[in-house]
């Protein structure tokens, strides 16, 4: 089953404790339904509601998540999960095709850098992801465990360390 989301409207600002988003639910190349979370901590709507189960026991075939700080046991999948992790994607790929316009970005020791030039990224390990498909950028991209800004680099003082959302 091939589950994506399309026409993702997603407002950062009313945004609190979860992602406030609406978007179309195609399921193998079918449009399905809808989904959407108002952002407030609230589950994520989902219509009709038969997709929503019939998503969930697609769900319960996947391995469960890994145990995260606050969880000991493995998390099990549900359709929440699946498009919280389809949201995170796409919100992902728009942040880093917005940078690749304007930027170089590359990737070294586990954390994501930008710079003005080509000539800058020089280190052996670096990973230059505009040098990448989009897809193999955004996977690089998320990869990473880096969480903080960081003003400047050993790189050189143009070089920039940026958190990875």
């Amino acid at each position: 089953m091939k589950i994506e989301l399309k026409k993702i409207s997603y407002n950062a600002r009313l945004s609190d404790k979860t992602s406030a988003y609406t978007a179309e639910v195609w399921i193998d190349g079918v449009r399905r339904g809808t989904t959407m979370n108002h952002g407030t901590g609230g589950p994520d709507a989902i219509f009709p509601r038969e997709l929503e189960r019939e998503i969930n026991e697609y769900a319960k075939t996947l391995p469960p998540l890994p145990p995260m700080e606050s969880l000991d046991a493995p998390l099990p999948q549900c359709a929440e999960l699946i498009f919280g992790a389809l949201l995170d994607v796409h919100l992902a790929r728009k942040r880093l095709k917005r940078l690749m316009a304007k930027k170089i970005v590359f990737v070294h020791e586990g954390r994501v850098y930008t710079c003005r030039t080509r000539a800058e990224p020089t280190a052996a390990t670096a990973v230059v992801l505009n040098d990448l498909p989009l897809d193999a950028a955004v996977a690089l991209y998320l990869a990473q465990e880096s969480s903080s800004i960081s003003s400047k680099s050993a790189f050189s003082p143009d070089v920039t360390t940026i958190g990875v959302e």
